[in-house]
């Protein structure tokens, strides 16, 4: 299968997994999203098996780095933005601090993780070398 039928076909079971874990709270019945999650997983996993393998080269490293910075970055300005403006209506009739808080804690924990996994690579990469 070619990488871009393999892309299309994922993102439209991707959006299958969605509405049927939407479905499966709607009508409360937890095995139907259960059931959703698991089956779009095995059949992403079967896409990505059937794909033949692209060579990589530096270029696609890099392109692949100053995408996964640029996403991680745009997610957690995307967050902080959506968490300041749930804290900011919240009220006594409706309380989303709860969800701000959370909000805030997944934004610490992700800027730790960052951090780590910086200081790690750039002590892992270096090598011996100067």
């Amino acid at each position: 299968m070619q990488k871009n039928h393999a892309t299309i076909a994922g993102i439209i079971c991707f959006i299958a997994m969605i509405a049927g874990v939407m479905y499966g709270v709607k009508s409360g019945i937890a095995a139907i999203a259960i059931i959703s999650m698991c089956a779009a997983g095995l059949l992403i996993w079967y896409l990505k098996r059937s794909v033949s393998p692209v060579i990589e080269d530096e270029w696609t490293n890099l392109v692949g780095q100053k995408a996964a910075s640029l996403t991680m970055n745009a997610t957690a300005i995307l967050f902080a933005v959506i968490g300041i403006i749930l804290i900011t209506v919240s009220s006594p009739e409706n309380n989303y601090d709860q969800a701000g808080l959370t909000i805030a804690a997944f934004l610490v924990t992700l800027a730790i993780l960052y951090i780590a996994t910086s200081i790690w690579y750039s002590h892992t990469l270096r090598g011996n070398g100067p």
